[in-house]
């Protein structure tokens, strides 16, 4: 069970009471009152105050969340608000995301292993269609790396035509020329392509057309971090007696945590709780089977491994609780290996983590888009939209594990469940890298495959 590093007892016991009063401030909040809200608010600040720790950022970020949370049905309030992301420049905010992925050990450690698998799904192609679906997430390093690996591959490498899907015109022109340059160093053949835009706007009518795939090409998907914003669904409860019931289970389940010895600072173990959608929404339905009509040779997502999309909000505000304090661990440890990098954990924290956290906790309906799934639930998703899985091979998810070794943390580490990639802060999964194609009549990546195989291998 992994502890956060504490500087001494003290600090220790200060921040063990930290859990027990974030939940009872959103206890507090979901009850409508303001004055027992605000001494919850005021405890949090007392106890976050004491020293700069990742537990201690972190709980910042959700009580202002949670400050905001309780004013958002008041009209008046409501419309005073400023969502703070409206301040951030989209120069700024390009800047953070990218130090996400220069930062993270798991981002690139998802590059890797999902750039292994594209090599060994297109070890005969002659012409290679790559899409990068990653949007906010796109960077550079993963295909310059690729473009280094395919250059290396027995017999030459093929012809690389790469689109990529990103929402920032300045950043896909630097990318163009960046992995143009290196191509034609490398001397291949390469192509560079781009949709102006987000996953979930995407036209999905003629994806071939929208994505410029041509016939005859071997095509290669990648999608890091976004499928989940095409889950979003109008789950706000209209019904006010549904509406009373499931606020009457928030305060209680609340109630009983903030009574209880669950907190992040001691134990990162709160029971999990499956997803409870039963029918795919209908925009994630849409896609996949637009993307099942381009016969992919293999498609690759990396997801958030977490169950952010609940119905109820006190599933997500304790899952979220538990999630970001390994997450805002292990950057800390990052940094702490790293010092000169600690503006760029800032920006991490507070434009790209800390605006999940508040979209989690804040938002509902349409509005709330951050709904992270976990490994088995994509499995079911996929499954259902006729998707066999393609288990990740030894080569692949060995060089996804080296590379995150290479960061040197302790915390960091890798688990294969159902030959699928599991990356991890101690106990905590993070991320999941899975692999995909269009089913072909084999049975062998069915959701009950999936769902039923035990876990392989841990390594650490």
């Amino acid at each position: 069970m992994y502890r956060p590093l504490m500087q001494d007892q003290g600090t220790m016991d200060h921040l063990a009471q930290l859990g027990p009063v974030l939940y009872a401030c959103a206890a507090h909040v979901t009850e409508g009152s303001f004055e027992k809200t605000d001494i919850g608010l005021s405890q949090i600040k007392k106890l976050t105050s004491i020293v700069d720790g990742p537990l201690q950022r972190l709980s910042l970020i959700i009580a202002d969340s949670l400050a905001r949370r309780l004013l958002c049905p008041i009209q008046g309030f409501a419309d005073a608000l400023i969502h703070p992301s409206d301040y951030f420049e989209q120069s700024v905010l390009q800047t953070a995301r990218c130090n996400l992925a220069n930062l993270s050990p798991y981002i690139s450690s998802g590059f890797v292993t999902i750039n292994r698998a594209i090599l060994e799904s297109m070890e005969v192609e002659k012409v290679v269609r790559i899409i990068d679906l990653s949007c906010s997430t796109a960077h550079p390093w993963q295909w310059l790396k690729l473009l280094h690996d395919f250059h290396g591959r027995q017999g030459g490498p093929p012809e690389v035509r790469l689109t990529v899907v990103h929402d920032d015109n300045d950043y896909l022109a630097n990318m163009r020329i960046l992995l143009s340059n290196e191509a034609d160093k490398l001397k291949i053949p390469f192509q560079f392509s781009s949709v102006i835009g987000r996953l979930e706007t995407l036209d999905l009518s003629n994806l071939r057309n929208t994505l410029d795939i041509k016939y005859g090409e071997a095509i290669a998907i990648s999608c890091s971090l976004q499928m989940h914003r095409l889950l979003v669904v109008d789950d706000k409860v209209s019904c006010s007696g549904i509406g009373q019931l499931q606020k009457m289970a928030n305060i209680a389940q609340l109630n009983q945590m903030a009574s209880s010895v669950y907190s992040p600072a001691s134990t990162l173990n709160y029971p999990q709780t499956p997803s409870p959608q039963c029918k795919m929404p209908k925009l994630l339905a849409t896609f996949l089977s637009a993307v099942r009509a381009l016969k992919p040779n293999i498609m690759l997502v990396m997801e958030q491994d977490a169950n952010h999309n609940a119905l109820l909000f006190c599933d997500r505000f304790a899952e979220a609780l538990n999630y970001y304090a390994a997450l805002f661990d292990s950057f800390h440890a990052v940094v702490a290996a790293n010092p000169r990098r600690a503006d760029e954990r800032s920006r991490v924290e507070r434009m790209i983590l800390g605006e999940e956290i508040k979209n989690i906790l804040l938002c509902e309906g349409v509005y709330r888009h951050e709904r992270h799934e976990r490994l088995s639930q994509w499995a079911m998703h996929m499954d259902r939209s006729g998707f066999d899985h393609v288990p990740l091979s030894f080569r692949a998810i060995w060089e996804g594990n080296q590379k995150l070794m290479s960061f040197g943390l302790n915390g960091c580490q890798s688990k294969v469940e159902n030959d699928c990639l599991l990356l991890c802060w101690g106990s905590r999964h993070l991320y999941s890298i899975s692999a995909w194609r269009p089913h072909k009549g084999s049975t062998s990546g069915s959701r009950e495959h999936m769902l039923v195989q035990p876990q392989r291998q841990i390594i650490g």
